[in-house]
């Protein structure tokens, strides 16, 4: 590889410890040798409480200055005319040296940002996709916007790393062959997976961390119901709503924590507290459309522990695509109360359970391990021009 490598990333959120694509690129970034030079393009604000590593540069944009003209990001001239300041800014910080890469996710401006500056300084432009923004839209002009421009950004892209392959298909891109499927990079674990306790046997206890939303709930409450026909309890690492509460105040055998300001946290604690980890998307597409597209970073990060993972997704999904790649022993396409019993009762037999654990770790050491992971984001950074 040359040396003096230079990737600039854009995004209305920096890397840092947290949900979503931020932890990811910070993990990417991270990993990188020192041969790289690292700098961020984000709203000033967004900076504020993280602490970057002293190499790398920031380039925080103000959200505005006197003399910028009014900026209305639907309105093609005033749009071009705020990047055009925003280049400026980036310039005037870079000095003559530019980035040999450009780096974001599909997620915001800054995401048409960074094509902009592709396109001016003929920089090759890297993008992860790992949802389908649009989807979240509110009115049909915001949808249109956004689908047209992401469209623009992923055009302009000399690589696309999509989470699944269902997702890069989503959009009909100019040259799909820049398209790969570039799993979520989890924070790895340098401790042996977790052992089989006798405890298990049981109290068996079903982990699951991460925002719970209101369709998932009546899911939640039959799962509650379940485990206490074999002594289980469920663990939440989830903030407190009105669903969660209603979880807490029906079922004694659910118990809630705050989530952890770093992964690195849950992680530990879930090594601690679970037998088994639960992963469930929501089961109506119609509700959840994004949920066709994406693929869970937690399975990613959750396979690390070694334990059991039971997969609740539909079918026709992509998740539900991967299940079925890989014949994984407890996944549910709906909440049937006796099949679902009768995963959480296997989960309470040591040689089913370590069977089941063994999936894990499997996974763990092949598709989602991070060195491999950040091998491949390397070698199609440096070789994609």
């Amino acid at each position: 590889m040359e040396q003096h490598q230079h990737i600039l990333f854009s995004l209305s959120s920096p890397p840092k410890q947290g949900p979503g694509s931020p932890i990811i690129v910070d993990r990417h970034l991270k990993r990188l040798s020192s041969d790289w030079k690292i700098s961020v393009v984000a709203p000033e604000q967004s900076f504020t409480g993280i602490n970057f590593p002293d190499s790398w540069q920031l380039i925080p944009m103000p959200q505005r200055q006197w003399w910028w003209p009014p900026y209305r990001p639907q309105i093609p001239v005033l749009l071009e005319t705020r990047f055009w300041c925003w280049q400026q800014k980036c310039e005037h910080v870079l000095k003559r040296e530019r980035p040999t890469a450009i780096l974001t996710v599909l997620q915001d401006i800054y995401s048409v940002f960074a094509a902009h500056l592709s396109r001016v300084w003929q920089v090759p432009l890297y993008v992860i996709l790992h949802d389908q923004e649009e989807i979240w839209k509110k009115s049909e002009a915001e949808y249109n916007w956004t689908r047209k421009n992401w469209l623009d950004v992923l055009n302009q892209a000399t690589k696309v790393w999509s989470v699944s392959e269902e997702l890069g298909n989503a959009y009909q891109i100019n040259d799909p062959t820049k398209i790969s499927t570039l799993i979520p990079i989890p924070e790895g674990r340098n401790q042996n997976f977790v052992d089989w306790k006798e405890q298990f046997k049981t109290s068996p206890v079903l982990a699951y961390a991460g925002s719970i939303y209101p369709s998932q709930v009546s899911h939640f409450e039959s799962i509650a119901s379940t485990l206490q026909k074999i002594n289980g309890k469920l663990l939440l690492v989830t903030p407190k709503n009105s669903g969660v509460s209603q979880l807490l105040n029906i079922y004694p055998n659910v118990e809630r924590y705050e989530p952890f300001a770093k992964n690195v946290d849950v992680i530990n604690f879930l090594a601690e507290k679970a037998s088994c980890i639960l992963i469930p998307y929501p089961l109506s597409l119609t509700e959840h459309p994004w949920a066709a597209t994406c693929f869970p970073s937690k399975l990613v990060e959750f396979s690390h522990l070694g334990l059991p993972i039971l997969i609740l997704a539909p079918l026709n999904t992509a998740l539900g695509s991967w299940v079925k790649s890989y014949n994984w022993s407890s996944y549910l396409t709906q909440i049937d109360s006796e099949k679902l019993l009768q995963i959480l009762y296997q989960m309470t037999e040591k040689e089913k359970w370590m069977k089941m654990a063994e999936q894990s770790q499997t996974i763990a050491c092949t598709e989602f391990n991070p060195e491999l992971i950040q091998a491949q984001f390397l070698s199609e950074l440096t070789t994609a021009k």
